[in-house]
């Protein structure tokens, strides 16, 4: 008895550690920075004109990790929670989605609002394994992200505002048949996955990635971000993303170009000044992948 009032106590507690950021934009917010700018704002002009053409708010949101907000829990419940303080969708009609991606989590979230019924839940899973688990399994993150928000428009948002009468798969290119061998090795490896899953989240930051390195083979891989021209007030900067093994010190950079100051500046300010938030709110529907 005494634990479970010690529970109870607690909830309310964690509830409140949670702490969601300002939207950089009603379109994309990308804290993590794994959009180049012409990418995100490809993005943020089809999410812009398809919340036009459907009048359903589509948001994609990028982070490192959930820990960085005060979440501990499970995924599916930090983005419900998110959706809801972001205020996603109508206020009426309940239809906003948000597509939350955490990076360092490896682990990512389709969020629903509440006008969703669970065959909605179906279709958003599709999205989430067809458009965006594979790019990000080849840490192809721009591909995905970018990929993702066009499939959820088109087989999420326009389906849903137009009332079609559509089924989980309908709409979606058709797979090639698996053999049953294969179906239950997937099967393992799904499982095997689900394990490391539960593993990573318990150690949360202790574990390193699970990719051995390269040259040679050890699995001490870590990404190490650094800027290394600081963006001025009207040319770009640029960063560095590193991919380091700490065993032997070798090391993969990506580079990034900032943008400058004023295009950001002109960037959120046009973002402020589209249509916001309304208000929305989801119950916990939607569709969830690790990887």
């Amino acid at each position: 008895m005494l634990r479970i009032l010690c529970l109870m106590l607690f909830l309310p507690v964690a509830a409140l550690a949670q702490s969601f950021p300002a939207p950089l934009s009603d379109t994309v917010s990308d804290y993590a920075d794994l959009l180049p700018p012409e990418a995100e704002a490809r993005v943020a002009q089809a999410l812009q004109a398809a919340r036009n053409e459907t009048g359903v708010h589509i948001v994609l949101a990028v982070i490192g990790s959930q820990a960085d907000y005060g979440g501990t829990g499970r995924f599916a419940d930090f983005a419900t929670a998110w959706f809801n303080a972001w205020g996603i969708g109508d206020a009426t009609r309940n239809d906003g989605i948000l597509i939350l991606v955490a990076k360092e989590d490896r682990e990512m979230r389709i969020a629903l609002g509440r006008a969703y019924d669970v065959m909605w839940d179906g279709r958003a899973q599709r999205v989430v394994d067809t458009a965006m688990l594979p790019a990000f399994r080849n840490e192809n993150y721009a591909k995905g992200l970018e990929d993702g928000a066009m499939l959820a428009i088109d087989q999420l948002a326009r389906p849903f505002a137009a009332k079609a009468v559509v089924t989980e798969d309908s709409g979606f290119p058709e797979e090639s048949p698996v053999p049953a061998v294969m179906e239950g090795v997937m099967a393992v490896l799904m499982g095997l996955g689900v394990v490391w899953a539960v593993f990573r989240r318990q150690f949360g930051a202790m574990v390193l990635r699970w990719k051995r390195c390269q040259n040679c083979g050890a699995r001490s891989l870590r990404m190490v971000h650094e800027v290394t021209l600081e963006p001025g007030e009207t040319t770009p900067g640029e960063a560095v993303d590193h991919r380091r093994c700490g065993s032997c010190g070798n090391d993969e950079p990506t580079v990034r170009i900032l943008p400058s100051k004023a295009d950001a500046r002109a960037a959120r300010a046009s973002s402020s000044s589209s249509s916001g938030f309304g208000g929305g709110s989801s119950g916990g529907g939607g569709a969830s992948g690790k990887w």
